[in-house]
């Protein structure tokens, strides 16, 4: 397999359209690494660079250590699993996975061998014969693994290859995906808008936003570590919640107003040094929804961090429940245990989990703590 190495990629378009900007990005051999962004961020027209179907404006892309800005896409040894699968309707699903190997004039017996080895790793043998309008989303999907599987390449390029599914099928294909990363022992490069897939999928995620890349790490590490204040909105889901709040010094520990609401940090928990320099002014309290806590325990025993909230819908998801309330006028998302007896028209004590809080700077939104 190969790794692949973007030294201060970018593209522009006439207009001075900048869709990448100084991309930086190693990424080692087997990696499962996966770009996510909203829609117009860069990751797409980055993928189409390392493919070479969009040509690089600036900067210098290597596949295992070579060169290959010049290179053609055919000759780059990389296969791409498009969002449309973009399957030949005429052709049956064997002839649809051995097509580029036919183009390279690949023997008939080597064609079949590496045909029916994906078929069988994809569980699609017994659709050899059928052609794509007698498949389904899913099963096309698989034909278009099969076909990239077949080329045998260094790297395996996967442009938002689920989002044509529904969500039963998505995740179902999503743990494929992920078997057949850990089979191949292959560098596979994914693209998607869905943060849940990253999460689930990607040994290392890259996080863009306007052609930018804003962190690189692992899940966990973005998850409980974001570095500004769109990354930890974006990732997780529902999403970490947002509030203006001034923090000032308090009589033992610092502590976060906002309206009428205080919540008190936690001793010996953050840097003093840090916090020194913004005494008395306005920063971004961030918190998980998962950290507030509506029982009466958390409230009698946290009273510090005790907000009240006004709930205005309750999503019962089984599991859990999800409180949509109020919060001194900004919206707050609460994960709770599905037995809660909070509704809709009450105004209730919730707890802000002190140690889970994080701070934001309010002009640059990096991340203070």
């Amino acid at each position: 397999m190969a790794s692949l190495q973007l030294k201060n990629i970018c593209k522009k378009y006439p207009g001075n359209v900048t869709a990448v900007n100084n991309l930086n990005l190693d990424i080692p051999d087997r990696e499962f690494v996966v770009l996510v962004g909203p829609s117009g961020c860069g990751k797409s027209t980055t993928l189409r660079m390392i493919a070479g179907l969009e040509e690089i404006s600036a900067g210098e892309l290597y596949i295992d250590g070579k060169l290959v800005n010049a290179v053609p896409p055919k000759d780059r040894d990389i296969a791409m699993v498009f969002q449309n699968y973009a399957l030949y309707p005429h052709m049956s699903v064997y002839e649809n996975m051995v097509f580029g190997l036919k183009m390279r004039k690949t023997p008939k017996e080597e064609m079949k061998r590496r045909a029916m080895e994906a078929a069988k790793i994809l569980d699609i043998e017994h659709l050899l014969e059928r052609k794509p309008r007698a498949l389904s989303g899913g099963q096309r999907q698989r034909v278009a693994l099969g076909r990239a599987m077949v080329r045998e390449p260094k790297v395996f390029l996967l442009d938002e290859p689920l989002s044509n599914l529904d969500a039963k099928l998505r995740d179902q294909m999503r743990a494929e995906i992920s078997k057949l990363h850990r089979n191949l022992a292959a560098t596979f490069v994914y693209v998607t808008h869905d943060q849940r897939e990253a999460m689930t999928m990607g040994t290392c995620i890259v996080v863009m936003k306007d052609g930018l890349v804003q962190q690189v790490d692992t899940p966990q590490r973005l998850y409980s570590n974001p570095c500004n204040l769109f990354v930890a909105g974006f990732i997780g889901s529902p999403q970490m919640n947002f509030v203006k709040a001034v923090l000032e010094k308090g009589d033992n520990n610092p502590e976060l107003v906002f309206g009428r609401s205080r919540v008190r940090l936690p001793a010996g928990e953050r840097n003093p040094a840090v916090l020194n320099g913004y005494q008395g002014r306005e920063v971004i309290l961030g918190i998980r929804p998962e950290n507030i806590a509506v029982d009466e325990a958390a409230v009698v025993n946290n009273p510090g961090s005790v907000v009240n909230a006004y709930v205005e819908v309750a999503e019962h998801m089984g599991a859990e429940t999800y409180l949509f309330m109020k919060v001194e006028g900004s919206n707050f998302i609460a994960r709770v245990s599905p037995g809660t007896k909070a509704g809709p028209g009450n105004t209730i004590p919730v707890v802000l989990e002190q140690e889970k809080i994080y701070l934001f700077d309010k002009d640059t939104e990096k991340t203070i703590f």
